[in-house]
This record gives structure tokens, C-alpha cells and sequence, in this order.
């Protein structure tokens, strides 16, 4: 499974992709949503997790055109922040994000949420192609 991280904290970029890794993911950085839009139109993610506030392109607007575009729309998208107003919260949902999570955040936290929606989408994506072969 292939994961974009996107944050503007290099940091926190670098450990969350030392914990994917250890969990078997191939795991692919950006600094910002423009970066992460570009990245996309090359890869082909199975998740996204990506800061909301970054400058430039923000992790809510990177979100709505992931989401609006057809060839990216299915793409499971976790948003992480620090700023954990419940207006910011139903803000990223309204853009079309499948999760959301506060920083600080542990690294089990962030490995389980992101287990649960890429099993999710697998179970989506087999009942889709059952009823495909099955109609």
C-alpha cells in the first residue's frame, strides 16, 4: 500500500513516515498541497494524510480538488492539525475528508486509523467488483 504524507512540519513528516514504514507501507513525502496535487498526477495513492494549515494550497481546498477529481475522488484522505475547533473539524469533513485526527497524535493512533480505512476501501472495493461479475 502506497501513502502520501503531506505536512509543512519536516519533522513531524519524517516520523510519520519512519512509523508507515515500519508497518510495511511505501510511504511518499510532500511539504504542501500544491506539492501533494503534483505528486498524485505521477502516483497512484491508496491514502493521503495531510496537515490542514499549510501555507499556500491548505490541506482543506488540496482536499476538494482531490476529491472533485473522478481519478482521485476514491482516495481515503486523513486530515491532521493542531487546531482542533469543531468548526475546523466539520470544515474538513465538508471538504471531503474520510478522517480526521488532533495533533499530538501517537503513532498507534495514526497506524490504526489508517488500517481501518484501507480495510474499509478494500471492503468496498471487493463487494464493487462482486456485484460487477455478479450483474
Amino acid at each position: 500500500m502506497k501513502i502520501l504524507v503531506v505536512d509543512d512540519e519536516k519533522l513531524l513528516v519524517k516520523g510519520m513516515k519512519f512509523n508507515l514504514e515500519n508497518e510495511g507501507y511505501e510511504v511518499m513525502t510532500a511539504y504542501d498541497g500544491a506539492a501533494a496535487v503534483e505528486l498524485e498526477k505521477k502516483e497512484n495513492f491508496d491514502l493521503i494524510v495531510m496537515d490542514v494549515m499549510m501555507p499556500g494550497l491548505d490541506g482543506l481546498e488540496c482536499t476538494r480538488r482531490l476529491k472533485a477529481e473522478v481519478s482521485t475522488s476514491h482516495i481515503p484522505v486523513l486530515l491532521v492539525t493542531a487546531c482542533a475547533l469543531e468548526r475546523q473539524r466539520a470544515d474538513g469533513y465538508r471538504s471531503g475528508a474520510d478522517g480526521y485526527i488532533a495533533k499530538p497524535f501517537s503513532a498507534e493512533v495514526l497506524k490504526a486509523r489508517i488500517a481501518s480505512l484501507l480495510e474499509n476501501r478494500k471492503r468496498i472495493l471487493n463487494l464493487w467488483h462482486e456485484n460487477a461479475a455478479n450483474g
